[in-house]
């Protein structure tokens, strides 16, 4: 699959979220994101993603520079979703907890989850911390109250494709 097919399907579940799988040595974490969006920069597919500094994934991304995205298109994943979203992978293993599966990625380190239909598997080529003083005071009043700030990692898309998706 190019890149930008059923990037309208990818959008329209990122709203209800979706996972970012990132691998540090043998351990594999997922947590689910909401926020981000493909692109294109420098000549390049690129998948955006926002990771807190709060969570295990920004020091497993720090490490490595890989992830993938898992979309689900057509299964239910919502409580994966809401737990790989509240819970951190310092304290649980998460994909054990959701009993999810992992396939091998094609390119990058980190696996896909076969659970999931649609795949971006992503190599970080850009990142940049977010500078408090430019985001407007309504919105830091909302989403940044304890000040805890995202990340925002520019991962080049270096593989797409959708799977049937197993369980």
């Amino acid at each position: 699959m190019k890149f930008d097919e059923n990037s309208d399907k990818m959008l329209k579940q990122l709203q209800k979220g979706v996972f970012i799988t990132t691998k540090k040595n043998n351990k594999v974490n997922t947590m689910t994101i909401a926020w981000g969006g493909i692109n294109f920069v420098w000549g390049k597919p690129v998948f955006i993603a926002y990771v807190r500094y709060s969570r295990d994934t920004y020091q497993m991304l720090e490490h490595s520079d890989e992830f993938t995205i898992n979309v689900p298109l057509n299964k239910k994943l919502n409580k994966a979703l809401g737990f790989c979203g509240s819970k951190s992978g310092r304290d649980y293993d998460k994909i054990e907890e959701c009993n999810l599966n992992l396939l091998e990625s094609r390119v990058v380190k980190p696996p896909i989850l076969s659970d999931c239909e649609m795949h971006y598997e992503c190599k970080v080529i850009y990142k940049q911390a977010m500078e408090p003083g430019n985001i407007l005071e309504s919105v830091k009043d909302r989403y940044y109250p304890s000040n805890d700030y995202h990340v925002i990692y520019y991962g080049e898309i270096v593989d797409s494709y959708i799977i049937k998706g197993e369980k």
